[in-house]
């Protein structure tokens, strides 16, 4: 794996010398051909140590302390992504292919420590690090220093995973509603159908033995920045859900969860249609039992004075849901005016 030298920051008094084959904080754009498709299961992350004193010590504590966090907004405890190892000397053809990889050296004499990263190194969607440091308590410093650059790539990576998957089954007539009425393309698959059609509000479900998923997606007019606001965000969904998602209760509807899960907000300054707010939680069904978590973004139209919501929810109860909600995000993070 090989990077040029990039940029120079102190931590502490630690100097790091960072070797970047692309930017941090946003996804590949890639234009080489094509490479071997990543491996790896769904949100899974490979660590390469030297050897397993490391992984079962303070780095590989600190590196599964950060990633397997449970994610929020799920009635099951999921981790956010799972952590997996091998040694260095089992780094083979196949496991340099891993889509989400964290390689870790130790060089006792090494003056700095050496970040090195690569976009698409050996397949893709791919993002390799390595991090050189002469100890582990100096290696540690420096990864925490850029773990949440290194999870946005990751989950860049999730999300990538998915479309590619997804890209081939789009489905024309969904799409082609989606941009009459708001002027966007979203890359949909094939099983989704529009439940329901009104001024500035489409519902599009898909509905499965088992499960149940949906985007509702609804415009409102757009004033000013307090528009964006949580309490606003929160007031407009419950309001279109109320009036347009009927629960199977006579008189029960959708809304979101707010006492026992609140909603939680997060700015996107990188979302590909611009600047966005992501909210996540739980919906419930007021008047019934139906329950289960949801991802937004409200992002303004530039072509209009316009805010737009996309939320994708997921009903599956009792079951794992952490990798349907990731389904539905990538398709949002396709959201393109």
């Amino acid at each position: 794996m090989t990077s040029n030298i990039h940029t120079m920051k102190r931590l502490g008094i630690i100097a790091l010398i960072i070797a970047l084959a692309s930017v941090f904080t946003s996804c590949s754009n890639n234009k080489e051909p094509r490479k071997d498709r990543s491996v790896g299961g769904s949100s899974e992350i490979l660590f390469v140590t030297q050897n397993d004193e490391q992984w079962n010590g303070q780095m590989g504590q600190a590196v599964r302390d950060y990633f397997e966090v449970e994610q929020y907004g799920l009635p099951q405890h999921e981790q956010n992504f799972k952590v997996a190892h091998i040694n260095i000397n089992a780094l083979n053809d196949m496991f340099k292919k891993h889509r989400n990889l964290i390689i870790a050296d130790i060089v006792p004499d090494l003056p700095n420590p050496i970040i090195e990263s690569q976009v698409d190194w050996m397949s893709a969607p791919q993002y390799a690090i390595k991090i050189v440091a002469r100890d582990a308590e100096t290696w540690i410093k420096v990864f925490d220093s850029q773990k949440g650059d290194i999870k946005n790539k990751f989950n860049c990576n999730e999300r990538a995973r998915f479309m590619d998957f997804f890209r081939p089954m789009a489905n024309a007539d969904v799409m082609t509603a989606l941009k009459a009425k708001f002027g966007f393309s979203m890359t949909v698959p094939e099983g989704y159908y529009v439940a329901v059609d009104k001024e500035n509000f489409i519902w599009l479900r898909r509905e499965e033995t088992d499960k149940s998923f949906g985007f509702i997606i609804y415009s409102r007019p757009y004033t000013s920045t307090e528009d964006l606001n949580e309490a606003k965000i929160i007031h407009a969904t419950d309001s279109v859900t109320k009036k347009y998602i009927p629960g199977p209760a006579d008189g029960s509807y959708m809304t979101l969860e707010k006492e026992f899960v609140p909603p939680v907000f997060k700015t996107i300054p990188d979302f590909p249609a611009g600047y966005a707010v992501e909210m996540r939680g739980m919906w419930k069904t007021e008047g019934d039992f139906m329950a289960g978590p949801y991802v937004s973004y409200t992002i303004v139209n530039p072509g209009s004075t316009q805010l737009i919501t996309v939320e994708g929810y997921v009903y599956y109860p009792n079951k794992p849901k952490r990798d349907l909600l990731r389904q539905l995000e990538s398709i949002i993070w396709s959201l393109d005016f």
